[in-house]
């Protein structure tokens, strides 16, 4: 290893050690600190080293998910390929069921409530018979699901206003 005379050379590296300590490719390094403007702090051995600090948020700075670059904002080839795996990353969610299409979420959520609806209407019937409970307590019952079946309705109606208003 390279004799370091000066602390702050401790925290000055070149693109291998950058990439070696980050796991990261060499070509990767080397473009992100392109990208970013970062100049060689310096040389060593006949190679650039660059300052941590100005290396660090150059390898991971803003990415798209943080908002700080936009596809827009790229090159062409650079778009068209990250368009591309995310064509292939919405593919393999679907293939995972971990993205389910809009028409079979609705279809498995209508399902359900109509599930719910049915058991509920016949809550008070089943304890009436079953059970013997008393009409007034019967009467209970069926003001309670009426209103569980009533707040269903109002979530349902203030989720579907939610999406209108995004979509909108």
């Amino acid at each position: 290893m390279a004799e370091i005379n000066r602390l702050e050379e401790a925290y000055n590296w070149n693109i291998t050690r950058l990439a070696d300590a980050f796991g990261l490719h060499r070509d990767t390094v080397r473009k992100r600190l392109k990208e970013a403007g970062v100049v060689p702090a310096g040389s060593r051995n006949g190679a650039n080293v660059y300052a941590l600090k100005d290396a660090g948020p150059a390898l991971f700075g803003e990415t798209m998910a943080s908002g700080g670059i936009t596809p827009d904002d790229m090159h062409p080839g650079d778009r068209k390929d990250w368009y591309a795996s995310e064509l292939s990353r919405v593919k393999l969610e679907r293939e995972m069921r971990l993205l389910v299409p809009v028409e079979e979420a609705h279809r498995e959520m209508s399902r359900l409530a109509k599930a719910v609806a049915s058991g509920l209407d016949s809550l008070a019937d089943m304890l009436e018979r079953d059970a013997g409970l008393p009409p007034e307590a019967i009467e209970m019952v069926e003001q309670t699901t009426d209103a569980l079946r009533e707040q269903m309705y109002q979530a349902i109606v203030a989720d579907e206003g939610e999406e209108e208003a995004v979509d909108g």
